[in-house]
């Protein structure tokens, strides 16, 4: 009786044995996640809310009486160019208007014969920000200043009555205009002075799309200080100041991969686990194009090391770890 309880122990023993040497691996292999990769698209991208800067010119009124408007919104008129006329009975001025125009004082151009001084685009707007937010007070912009901005302190300035020392137009250098936004440096797009990013501009419900130039990149104390220029015409430009961004780095082909795949080899080497002919995970060496922070967009087949060496690496519907 004590033999066949020995034997039985054993056979017990040596079946568990078997089990965890030779079956579990394989089961939990199977269990393990992973995903085929395949070739996609990854567009590199970034919200952010930033100022426009821009050079302008509020023009205020030397008389009082009745507009008849002559330019349009968002005409582009040279020096010289009449942009309104103002006849008739006199009319008193409105106080909040007045307080308007105190707040763009060094901005301001009193007109008596209601012409432009300078090339540009005419708006009938005003939000006080005109003497604040310009291109030779980049370097004093903030972001606590900008997040203080409110959307709703813009007026518009057309209207039948005009009062003396009202604001009434103003003119918008075109020429080149500023956004200014920051971000963390820990931005997953490497930005560079001199290179070009699409910029989409949110304001109000109203979309637009800018190609613009990267004026400076500034990083101190965890942020990013962003300037970037353009000289090209959207329609919010001479309204639009605290606005909604998305920058588009660039969009990217290849292989993707989540950013959770990849991990290094012993010598620092970046990769990937893809499962092989037998089962097994195995390491492949990866070259990351692009990443949006979430997913990578890699290369396929064959890359160059930086010793100019061929280096085989994934291919469409390898299977690859998600965890490694």
């Amino acid at each position: 009786m004590h033999k066949k309880r020995l034997i039985i122990i054993y056979i017990i023993a040596f079946v568990v044995l078997y089990v965890m040497i030779y079956i579990l691996p394989d089961v939990l292999g199977t269990l393990k996640s992973s995903y085929a990769v395949q070739y996609g698209e990854l567009s590199v991208k970034e919200d952010a809310v930033g100022v426009i800067v821009r050079d302008e010119n509020v023009y205020t009124s030397a008389t009082s009486g009745r507009a008849n408007y002559l330019i349009r919104e968002n005409d582009l008129v040279r020096v010289g160019t009449k942009v309104i006329d103002i006849t008739g009975e006199k009319h008193e001025s409105d106080e909040g208007l007045l307080e308007l125009g105190k707040k763009v004082k060094n901005v301001a151009v009193n007109t008596g014969d209601y012409t432009s001084q300078a090339d540009g685009l005419v708006a009938y707007n005003c939000d006080g920000y005109e003497g604040k937010f310009r291109l030779d007070k980049i370097s004093s912009i903030t972001e606590n200043k900008i997040n203080n901005i409110k959307a709703e302190e813009v007026v518009n300035l057309k209207r039948q009555m005009i009062g003396n020392k009202e604001p009434i137009f103003k003119v918008v250098d075109r020429s080149k205009w500023n956004i200014v936004c920051f971000l963390s440096d820990k931005s997953h797009i490497k930005y560079k002075e001199g290179d070009g990013i699409k910029v989409g501009i949110e304001n109000a419900g109203e979309k637009a799309s800018v190609i613009m130039s990267i004026e400076s990149v500034t990083k101190k104390k965890g942020k990013i200080k962003l300037v970037l220029e353009s000289d090209r015409f959207y329609k919010g430009l001479t309204r639009d100041r605290k606005v909604n961004l998305k920058l588009v780095d660039s969009v990217n082909r290849g292989l993707i991969v989540r950013n959770s795949s990849l991990t290094k080899d012993k010598k620092g080497v970046q990769g990937v686990m893809v499962k092989d002919k037998v089962g097994n995970f195995v390491f492949k060496p990866v070259q990351v194009i692009a990443t949006d922070g979430e997913n990578s967009v890699v290369t396929s087949n064959v890359f160059y090391d930086k010793s100019g060496k061929a280096v085989d690496t994934i291919v469409t519907y390898d299977q690859v770890l998600t965890r490694p």
